[in-house]
């Protein structure tokens, strides 16, 4: 099993960069896009304080958001701090771009770094003056398109599956929280022979509607997705003031890619894939999580995006554990497997 993921990792991935180097790079390079694109890197080109930096942004109202933004940054060498002023380190920008061509997961043109140059430059603006966005919001949702697109993405939700027995899975009933548009529903659908019980379920009607119109072949045949008899669509409450609408002990695998980092409520939410889960039923979680207790690149771009932020490996065991998990396997702080007791 771990040469498996090893290898497909290491297929995937090129050479084997460490989780933490991956993401540092990775979001660092995306939020020195959205920079960018909405001019602060060429403002920055003669060293500003802070409030200078403010009223060049206009209404901040996450003074806390924008500091970590340029903190992170001055971690990653794009800009430089002197006696409390910023400034644009070009070269560091440039050493960023060499390290980012190096990652082969960009040669399919990265389509995640293209959706933050076309919608994210005006969503994190509108953050950092105060704006609630959530998955539902137009431009995140149009994001995930090109999150159902990426090869390193379906990469995660291969090993994610993988991780929790692969074709081991036949047979059994499987919740995936947070479907999205479809790629997560007829990838397991696909890997597992068509032969589960699928419920595919999102926080917002519209995304459960496009999901339902994700076309698979099946044994030779274009279907839509609604058109199978062994998947279901359940709507979730985004708030998370209701339960799931689904019985206690009522599935075998939930499957959740990608998507406890958008919730400050994280934890509500494990307490229902417990709730529903049966006896010795195996969560599977694909998520950023990080050793130390800091704020990472990968926190303040999810921020800017509208989500929430990563978690500590110690602060989401803790949290499974008081759901009543166990036997909590943590792979390359990216892919989480758990049981229920």
């Amino acid at each position: 099993m771990k040469l498996k993921l090893y290898h497909k990792t290491k297929e995937g991935l090129g050479r084997l960069w460490s989780a933490e180097e991956l993401a540092n790079i990775t979001y660092t390079s995306y939020l020195t896009l959205i920079m960018e694109k909405i001019g602060l890197l060429s403002f920055l080109e003669t060293p500003k304080g802070f409030e200078d930096i403010e009223e060049f942004i206009g209404e901040v109202r996450r003074r806390d958001l924008l500091r970590n933004l340029l903190e992170v940054s001055v971690s990653g060498g794009v800009l430089q701090r002197n006696e409390g002023k910023f400034r644009v380190s070009w070269d560091g920008v440039e050493r960023l771009k060499s390290l980012k061509n190096q990652i082969d997961s960009f040669e399919d043109g990265d389509v995640v770094y293209r959706a933050a140059e076309t919608y994210l430059p005006k969503t994190a603006l509108e953050v950092l003056r105060g704006a609630d966005k959530d998955r539902s919001s137009p431009e995140i949702s149009l994001t995930y398109y090109w999150h159902d697109k990426s090869s390193i993405f379906r990469l995660g939700r291969e090993m994610l599956l993988m991780l929790g027995g692969g074709r081991r899975l036949k047979g059994k009933t499987v919740l995936d929280v947070g479907c999205r548009f479809g790629a997560e529903p007829s990838l397991i659908l696909e890997h597992l022979g068509y032969d589960c019980r699928l419920i595919a379920a999102d926080f917002y009607p519209q995304v459960v509607d496009e999901c339902m119109q994700k076309e698979v072949n099946k044994d030779g045949e274009i279907r839509r997705l609604f058109e199978l008899e062994n998947i279901s669509f359940v709507t979730l409450d985004p708030y998370l003031r209701e339960p799931f609408p689904l019985d206690d002990s009522s599935v075998d695998v939930v499957y959740t890619f990608q998507v406890l980092q958008w919730y400050s409520s994280a934890h509500r939410l494990i307490e229902e894939f417990s709730r529903v889960l049966k006896r010795k039923g195996i969560l599977l979680v694909g998520i950023p999580l990080k050793e130390r207790e800091e704020v990472t690149a990968q926190d303040v771009f999810y921020a800017l995006a509208g989500g929430y932020r990563g978690f500590t490996v110690k602060e989401f065991k803790d949290m499974l554990k008081e759901a009543g998990f166990t036997r909590i396997q943590i792979f390359r702080l990216s892919f989480v497997k758990a049981k229920k007791r």
